[in-house]
This record gives C-alpha cells, structure tokens and sequence, in this order.
C-alpha cells in the first residue's frame, strides 16, 4: 500500500481498550489493530473467565488461532501487545479490579466497547445487566481516563426496528432506561418474564430492546465523553482481511448456511424479495478504527451537540434481496458440498405459513424421524430430530427479521469514507459499493466450511458425489410417491365408475 496513513499515525503509542475482545468482532478487531496500526500502544482487553478457564487463557486461545496466522507470518507476537484486564460486563463496575481500573484511567486513549450479550431469547435481567448496565459501568470508566480522545459505541443497526426508516441519529428510547433497571432489579424471574412481552412491546426480542436503551444512556453521556456510535446490521464472515470468508460462530445467516448444506434446512418463513443487511467483519472493524480516528482527530476538540451514529450498513450501498443471497448462496451447496449431507441440499423461502409448515413437516421433521428410528434401532443415539429443534428455534427467531424490511440510510458512513486519504481508504475499505455479492458469496460458503464446520478441502469430491446420490434418491423418492398416488387415484376412480354403472344395472 502506497502513501502514509493519517490513522496508523494517530494510533501511534496510544493505549486501547476492547471490551467483547474474544467475541467475534472483537478478535478482528484485536487482529487489524495490530497489523495495520503497528505501533499502536498496549491493547488492554477486558475478557471474563467462562467455564472455569482463566481470563489469560481465553486471550492465549485466541492469538494462537489461525485469525492471527498472518500476524505471526510477520514476525509478530500479539502475547506482547495484549494486556488480559479479567472482568465481566455483566458486572458492577466491570468486575475490574481498583489496581487495573487505575492503570486504565492513567493510560487509555481510546475505547471500543463491542462487548453485549446477542442472543435474541436471552432473558431480559442479563439482556439488562449485559447491554445497558454494562454500558453505563463502561461510561463511568471512562469519565476518568486522563488521556481519552475516542470511545466506540458499538450498537445495532435494529437498535429501532419498530421503524420502517432508520436515520443516522438516536431515537428516544422504547422504555425509561433508569426504570427499566429498576423492574430487573426488584423484580423476581416470574414477574419480570409476565411483564417483559409488554415491557418490550415493539421489538421483536430483548436484545434490540437493551441496546435502544444503551443508545439513549450514550446520547446524554456524549455531553461530556468523546463518544460516537456506530451500528452494524447482520455481520457476517469477512469479505477480505485477514482472510477471506473468514467466520467462526453459527450466528445469523451462517447457521442457515450450513443448516441448509447439509441438508437439515429446507424452509424458512419469509419474503425472498426484501432487503437482508449483510455487512462482512472487516467492513464493521474499519469504520470502527476509522470513526474512533476521525472523532480524536478533530481541529476544534469540542464534542457535537448531537452525539455522531454510524448505520454500518449495506443496503444503501449495494443492496442485496434474501432470493439474491439464497440464489449466491446455491451453486455452492455443490461446488463447496459439505460432508455428510443429510439430504440433497436445497431452500426455499414463502410468505405461506401453511406452505412453509407443511414443508417444514414433509421434508424435515418426517425424514429426521425415521433417520433416528433406524439410529435407535441399530443402538446408536438419535439426533436428526434434536438438530431440527434448535434450527427450528433459529429460524422461527429470525421470522421478523426475514418478513420486515428496512430503509437505512448511511450518509455518515458515506461521509467518514470520504475524509480518508487514498492510502487510508485502502488500508481501512468500508466502501460497500465495491461488494461483488457473488464472489463474496463464494468466500462466505467456503469460509464456513473450513473455519465453523471444520471440513478440509480434500473431502469436497467426497462430499460431492454423495450429494449427486442424495439427489437421484430423493428424485427416485418423489417419483415413486408421485406414482403410488396417482395409481391410488386411478384405482378409487376406476372403483368408482365400476360402482356407479353396477348401480345403474349395466353389469
């Protein structure tokens, strides 16, 4: 890349903290700071214990993954540049101890907060501690950093799905943040989960719900923080850095994706010709690294009257339909055939709830049935039919996302790309212009192959062939059901006729 970097320069020596390090968006963005802005400063990450492994070993984990391999490649070591703060979001203060949050006040000048729980079903007292409170402990450490020059409110672009237009701007929140707290503290788990299907009434689920009312709890800090915050519609697997296609969760489209590959998915709910806001990893981390950039970097150091909010979005820039992405997506159901296909892979989506019921029901649940009889049968432990139950789940959780649609509009984004130089714009790519749906397409299937299912590339021709013998059987299948019923039919009209001339004395 040609050109000095107005960004890797304004990143030089100062000190970052990540909070949401480990998740998904958050080792990418570890990863790119690290690779395009060398010589950035220590990058203190806040990482939680899970499962009884240790805050270090969940960072050591991650740097040691391939995500890092072209870092190493380099002659990096990322151990050297990573600082492990053990907390917890969903904790008072953030479970940061008072000699870490002192180092943190002293040393910090720029903070990403990506941290938040995503489930859509999570239960609305974790959604609450995770999303909003977890927000406001990362606001209050905040307010003490001696050296703070940027902060990276991480939010999504459904934060206001209960509208049809969504502006780059804060709306006014669906419930009283302060209130809402309140409830899920002196509340028990019974009253709190009668009261939530009203409390959220709007939302389809409690996540968008929280992180409407973290965006309000932003907009009043933003007074008196250098905050800005930017919302990512549905991310998915990366579109170039650090490797094409690159995923590693089954969130969103990537579960249909290998549902659908294997042959386990065959219907989804909704329209197939609105928009899905697909907007890859890497997109989502450069805007990040960029908007932190351009709020530090301002000439007249004084904060906006309006907090700044970037839709990190692709619609607007080159919008693609769920028919376009499930026609993508198709030749590479074989090209890239996943092992051990169930079925012949194939999907298909309706607005017909009988259609996609009756589908659901012929062409999932009946064959996982009878593939677990023969499993149990012969002494194994079924499982088709518990892997149709949580893709189900998914499914039916992502129903208001399929058969809703969005105008959001990006000129923020559009305008932040426009302020970096050429080299920047380069190094940093969020233009979503750019996307060729197709290729990417490709690289997404590809990428879930190797990186979420684990399947090496030498078994595709494997996988192929089987997939070729699924689909003459499942031909063969339909052929000899289509034939029984239409000799049964015969069969009852010709009984039929027999009948009525016996009855009219003709025999």
């Amino acid at each position: 890349m040609s050109g000095a970097s107005e960004i890797r320069e304004w990143y030089r020596g100062r000190a970052v903290f990540i909070t949401g390090a480990t998740g998904f968006m958050g080792k990418v963005l570890v990863e790119k700071l690290l690779r395009s802005c060398p010589d950035v400063g220590p990058l203190y990450v806040l990482v939680r214990e899970k499962k009884e492994v240790l805050s270090m070993d969940r960072v050591e984990d991650m740097v040691t993954s391939y995500l890092f391999d072209e870092l190493r490649a380099a002659g990096v070591n990322p151990r050297d540049r990573i600082v492990t703060v053990p907390g917890d979001v969903g904790l008072p203060d953030l479970g940061i101890s008072a000699e870490d949050r002192r180092v943190l006040r002293e040393t910090v000048s720029v903070v990403f907060h990506v941290a938040a729980t995503v489930r859509f079903d999570e239960h609305m007292r974790l959604a609450v501690a995770m999303n909003l409170e977890g927000t406001r402990a990362v606001l209050n450490l905040c307010q003490g950093m001696t050296n703070l020059a940027a902060v990276v409110h991480v939010s999504t672009a459904y934060a206001n799905c209960n509208l049809s237009t969504i502006e780059e701007r804060v709306y006014p929140p669906p419930a009283d943040p302060d209130k809402v707290t309140q409830y899920v503290s002196g509340l028990d788990d019974d009253a709190l989960d009668f009261i939530t299907p009203r409390l959220i009434s709007g939302h389809p689920n409690t996540y968008t719900f929280t992180k409407a009312l973290a965006e309000d709890l932003v907009s009043k800090w933003s007074k008196s923080l250098p905050i800005v915050i930017v919302r990512p519609s549905i991310v998915s697997a990366s579109w170039k850095e650090p490797q094409p296609g690159w995923v590693d969760n089954f969130n969103g489209p990537t579960a249909l994706v290998v549902g659908t590959g294997k042959g386990l998915l065959k219907t989804m709910y909704g329209r197939d010709n609105i928009s899905v806001d697909l907007i890859p990893v890497d997109v989502c981390i450069n805007a990040f690294i960029a908007a932190a950039w351009e709020m530090g970097s301002r000439k007249s150091g004084k904060l906006k009257s309006d907090v700044l909010v970037y839709n990190c979005v692709s619609s607007p820039f080159k919008p693609l339909t769920w028919n376009g992405f499930i026609n993508f997506m198709s030749p590479y159901l074989v090209k890239y055939a996943m092992n051990d296909a169930f079925m012949a892979p194939e999907m298909t989506m309706t607005t017909s709830r009988v259609k996609h019921v009756l589908t659901n029901f012929a062409y999932q649940a009946v064959p996982a049935t009878i593939a677990d009889f023969f499993i149990w049968f012969s002494g194994g432990q079924p499982k088709f039919k518990r892997y149709q139950s949580k893709l189900n789940q998914m499914v039916a959780m992502l129903e208001f996302f399929t058969s809703h649609e969005w105008v959001f509009r990006g000129n923020n984004l559009q305008q932040l790309n426009s302020k970096l130089s050429a080299s920047d714009r380069e190094r940093f790519d969020f233009d979503m212009t750019k996307m060729d749906w197709d290729s990417y397409a490709s690289s997404y299937y590809l990428g879930i192959r190797r990186y979420v299912i684990k399947e090496k590339d030498a078994t595709i021709p494997a996988a192929q062939n089987r997939i070729k013998k699924l689909r003459i059987m499942t031909a063969a299948v339909k052929t000899g059901l289509f034939a029984t019923v239409v000799i049964w039919l015969l069969k009852y009209y010709v009984a039929a006729k027999l009948s009525s001339r016996a009855n009219a004395g003709q025999f």
